[in-house]
């Protein structure tokens, strides 16, 4: 639900502004390009807090906390009487948006079983997909504030679930809560013997760094432990080409883009409708793929498919624009946008969402998933804000050409450094990055298949 809230926050820009548009008051350009930037503005600003309140309150608390913020933002927007109230509702959603990024994957991850915790971390991206779509459909047959006022029924919802389930396992055995720890893994895992070898697996590995004088207490020693930093580099980068893959450019300025692969003005709402469904279709189906299908082979897949689509569609594009191909074929081009938006979201756009609650260490994971997702919102800002100069000056063709190249660079980076976590513990990917080698997991993990 708080996901749902997310996707809502980057979606209802995309109503907001062009019912504001239509009324009496004409807004320049300016305040315009700032109802569509300030969430995304205030996503670092919640990067920057998230990690440190997970680690202090718990990720049950934080996100109880989080959602109350998201209530208020959302209700601020619904009764908004002047610009100036929508523009400080936008940013509160925004923020909140930027605190949920590391927290909602990191909790998940926590309080999910290896065999499911793909599913339910892929669960994030569709929800967010669907907050996207549900903030589309209401402003297209509401008025944007009652669309704001339901919005805002999501975190509500997710208040109440979350008030009556328990505290992270992981955080409490962090904290030496252990009683707390063996119920709260107990509510969410059950009492199998697998679950029961992984839970004193946890507590002792806990009870060990703790005896071991808090070597995690300062910022320099976390980030020499293998565990930290190579982790670190690989989210970073994998978040970098995801937004450089120009999947968040194609989800804001939809109408726009639309209008130059259609070639005509005519059902940009209905094609913008339509890309949000085939989004959830991708999502749903990568949830299903998660299950029997590594993350690995799926990050691969999706990243070379879409660097063929948008190379493609750059090549027909320029093909185009020098008379070589007369008149623009919508089949052609919104095929080859269908193909790039349903590839990218089976793989590229969703799995660092996945990952970043499963490759960090416990300790770290609050840091490490802090820093990665705040440099995506500033990935994210930084495409968001230069889309429309490069659509000037580069072309759409060259745009396009552009995200392709930096997508299959990212692939070939991810090709050789990003591991594989599937029916894996979080205990057994950390040990893989602070040994440098498989071996030491392997007792573990031939256990916990038995």
């Amino acid at each position: 639900m708080l996901s749902f809230s997310a996707g809502a926050t980057a979606g209802i820009s995309a109503i907001l502004i062009p019912q504001l548009q239509s009324g009496h008051n004409k807004y320049s350009t300016e305040m315009v390009s700032w109802l569509a930037a300030i969430a995304s503005l205030a996503l670092v600003f919640g990067n920057m807090i998230s990690g440190y309140l997970m680690e202090k309150l718990g990720r049950r608390s934080s996100q109880i906390l989080l959602s109350v913020f998201y209530i208020a933002g959302w209700t601020i927007i619904g009764f908004a009487g002047h610009i100036n109230l929508i523009l400080l509702g936008r940013f509160i959603t925004g923020f909140c948006q930027g605190w949920l990024g590391p927290l909602g994957p990191v909790f998940v991850g926590e309080i999910s079983s290896p065999a499911y915790r793909g599913l339910f971390l892929a669960g994030l991206s569709l929800s967010i997909a669907s907050g996207v779509f549900m903030s589309h459909l209401f402003g297209t047959y509401l008025h944007w504030s009652h669309a704001s006022l339901l919005c805002g029924a999501f975190p509500l919802l997710g208040c109440i679930i979350l008030y009556f389930a328990p505290e992270s396992p992981a955080w409490l055995a962090s904290k030496n809560q252990i009683e707390r720890c063996v119920k709260s893994f107990q509510w969410y895992r059950g009492n199998n013997p697998a679950m029961k070898l992984e839970l004193e697996k946890m507590i002792a590995d806990q009870t060990k760094k703790k005896e071991e004088k808090s070597k995690i207490k300062t910022l320099t020693e976390n980030i020499k432990k293998p565990e930290f930093w190579k982790p670190l580099c690989i989210m970073i980068v994998f978040f970098i080409v995801t937004q450089l893959s120009g999947i968040n450019v194609i989800c804001a300025y939809t109408t726009d883009i639309m209008e130059v692969l259609i070639g005509t003005d005519k059902n940009k709402y209905a094609a913008m409708l339509a890309t949000d469904i085939l989004r959830v279709i991708a999502l749903i189906t990568a949830c299903i793929a998660l299950r029997k299908v590594g993350r690995r082979p799926l990050a691969i897949f999706s990243g070379v498919f879409t660097t063929v689509a948008l190379i493609c569609l750059a090549i027909y594009l320029y093909l185009v624009k020098l008379r070589v191909i007369r008149h623009i074929s919508p089949f052609v081009s919104l095929g080859l946008m269908a193909i790039y938006v349903f590839v990218s979201n089976l793989g590229i756009s969703l799995l660092p969402w996945n990952m970043v609650g499963e490759l960090f260490a416990t300790e770290t994971k609050g840091l490490g998933s802090g820093i990665s997702v705040m440099m995506t919102s500033v990935s994210y800002f930084a495409t968001i804000k230069t889309a429309p100069a490069m659509f000037q000056g580069l072309g759409h063709h060259g745009t396009y050409l552009f995200y392709g190249t930096s997508t299959l660079l990212g692939t070939i980076f991810l090709y050789f450094y990003l591991p594989e976590t599937r029916n894996k513990t979080l205990l057994q990917i950390a040990e893989e990055f602070r040994y440098n080698d498989k071996s030491k997991s392997k007792e573990l993990s031939n256990l916990t298949t038995a």
